[in-house]
């Protein structure tokens, strides 16, 4: 009996240990999936050049961390240099990201260098990884397939954007279909000093405007085209001269047509011309140079695109404390945009970018430093986020900025980008050229 118990035990022990030694030799799992087996391999990290399709929000941080942008911008504004350097330099820097801010004369330059490279097949690791944009250049490089996208309707912020707003769902009549997130709401206003002039006595029509001028000459002159600005004031003229601008709402008007349907803005500029600063014979390059002017008070007045007018520039020194703003009768309006070029080397921090644009902290900023117009829709906002939009607007210098009846009432389209090109041939022609 104690032989059957002695075997009986020591084969329960065996038993035991070949139990035991099954266990060691079975392969460790994961953490919180026993049925994964755990493995040596790493899985990749998703990129948006691989995976943006499929990437989470946070997969993106991931990925924008220790990136660096090229932002490719128009470098005339100080201010807006200033603000991108501090406030969305300084945001960045929380996620790791780094803004090499590239100013140019003309956005083209940029737009030129990225063509350049598609033409030379460096379809990676381009130059350019972010671009301020809007207008005939964003139609130049969205139908030269140069864009990256669609991917604007996507980041974390876009659900605080109205992408059915006429003014941001197209771009100079064509559409954004997510390649470009809009910064900032613009529209055409007229600088003044109201301790030369009385907002009462100011021209508010183009046909006042020549009289205007007859009586004061040598007070008035706009930037030469191609300047934007430029090309944006003849535009206006053309929609009050011609009868409105629904009819340039088409993309298939030819040079000569559009000619013949222009010609009463170039008799009205050449009668113009001998009562402008020096005669017309020259005309300031850019804002830059008409500031100067105005400044110097050689002429009577300048011109701002930015939505909430002069305050920023009034308290950087660049316009006088006694200037204000105004809308004539006929006053385009659109929106500021970043776009990401196909071949830009860090796509991720650039759509991170574009999100603290129109992140409401941000917008409330830009109203007070650089005097520009939220995109986001305030509907979308909670009450904090609108209570700082409506801190920005309470900063303002009074007058200084149109109130949003005035913008509204006055506020005309952009169209289709082809007759930018047009309007600036002709005007070289028929206006610069003399």
């Amino acid at each position: 009996m104690k032989k059957r118990l002695l075997s009986m035990f020591f084969a329960g022990i065996m038993v035991i240990g070949l139990l035991v030694g099954c266990i060691k030799d079975e392969p460790q799992t994961s953490k919180g999936n026993d049925a994964t087996p755990k493995t040596n391999e790493t899985v990749a990290a998703k990129t948006v050049d691989e995976n943006w399709g499929d990437m989470t929000w946070d997969e993106v941080l991931a990925e924008a961390k220790g990136q660096s942008v090229n932002w490719y911008m128009w470098g005339g504004s100080a201010i807006v240099n200033s603000f991108v350097d501090t406030v969305v330099a300084g945001k960045a820097a929380e996620y790791g990201i780094k803004i090499n801010r590239v100013g140019v004369t003309a956005i083209s330059e940029a737009i030129n260098k990225v063509m350049g490279e598609k033409t030379a097949g460096k379809n990676t690791g381009g130059e350019v990884d972010l671009i301020w944009i809007n207008g005939a250049n964003f139609m130049t490089m969205k139908q030269s397939d140069v864009l990256f996208g669609p991917w604007s309707e996507d980041i974390e912020n876009a659900k605080l954007v109205n992408w059915e707003e006429p003014t941001i769902k197209y771009d100079m009549g064509f559409l954004v279909e997510g390649h470009e997130s809009p910064w900032g709401n613009a529209q055409m206003q007229m600088i003044y000093d109201s301790e030369h002039y009385s907002i009462d006595e100011l021209p508010q029509n183009f046909t006042e405007l020549l009289e205007w001028c007859k009586a004061n000459p040598g007070r008035f002159t706009y930037m030469a085209l191609p300047d934007f600005k430029g090309t944006r004031f003849v535009k206006q003229i053309l929609y009050e001269l011609t009868g409105g601008y629904e009819q340039y709402m088409r993309d298939d008007i030819t040079k000569e047509e559009f000619a013949e349907m222009s010609a009463p803005v170039w008799e009205y500029l050449k009668e113009l011309s001998p009562y402008l600063w020096r005669k017309g014979k020259t005309y300031p390059k850019s804002t830059s140079e008409l500031d100067k002017l105005y400044s110097n008070n050689e002429v009577g007045f300048s011109m701002t695109l930015n939505g909430g007018g002069i305050s920023s520039a009034i308290k950087a020194g660049i316009y006088t404390e006694t200037s204000r703003v105004y809308t004539m009768e006929t006053s385009i309006g659109d929106v500021n945009y970043v776009a990401i070029p196909y071949n830009s080397n860090a796509k991720a921090a650039a759509m991170v970018i574009a999100n603290i644009l129109i992140d409401p902290s941000t917008q409330a900023q830009a109203i007070t430093d650089i005097s520009y117009r939220p995109v986001i829709d305030s509907t979308r906002l909670s009450e904090e986020e609108l209570n700082e939009i409506k801190k920005g607007f309470g900063k303002l210098i009074k007058g200084a900025y149109v109130e949003e009846e005035e913008l509204l009432r006055n506020r005309v389209p952009e169209v289709s980008g082809y007759l930018n090109v047009f309007i600036n041939e002709l005007w070289t022609e028929k206006i610069g050229s003399k």
